[in-house]
């Protein structure tokens, strides 16, 4: 399936990106990129949502979907809010777990992609 090995791909690069990015607005060196950290944000949510429904469709694991799923929804609730978590001395626990579900999330993509090649639903990706 073209589509979801495109989707896989966006997944990669696009999650590839936030963490460059994440981690350069991390550093305090580039506040002013912080709107594009969240629009590749959604276009991840995006990527991820259309790749489950594309596993869901092809007969990927159950389990594995709804967690890509559930990822993707808490994803930006999380990221949106995490400011406003423990926004003093101990807000830098906030950012590292904002780190882990981003690399988590592509992870979990990762996951979703090899069981659908498993199942022959999506070619290998590059």
């Amino acid at each position: 399936m073209k589509t979801a090995s495109i989707l896989h791909n966006s997944v990669r690069g696009i999650g590839s990106l936030m963490l460059i990015l994440g981690i350069i607005v991390w550093t305090g060196s580039a506040d002013m990129l912080v709107p594009v950290h969240i629009l590749l944000g959604v276009l991840l949510v995006i990527a991820m949502f259309a790749l489950s429904f594309l596993a869901a469709r092809a007969g990927a694991p159950t389990g594995l979907v709804i967690l890509v799923v559930v990822w993707a929804l808490i994803m930006p609730v999380f990221g949106l809010v995490q400011e406003a978590i423990l926004p003093d001395a101990g807000h830098w626990v906030i950012q590292i777990v904002h780190l882990l579900i981003g690399m988590g999330a592509i992870g979990v993509c990762e996951r979703l992609a090899a069981s659908m090649k498993k199942i022959g639903a999506a070619p290998a990706t590059a």
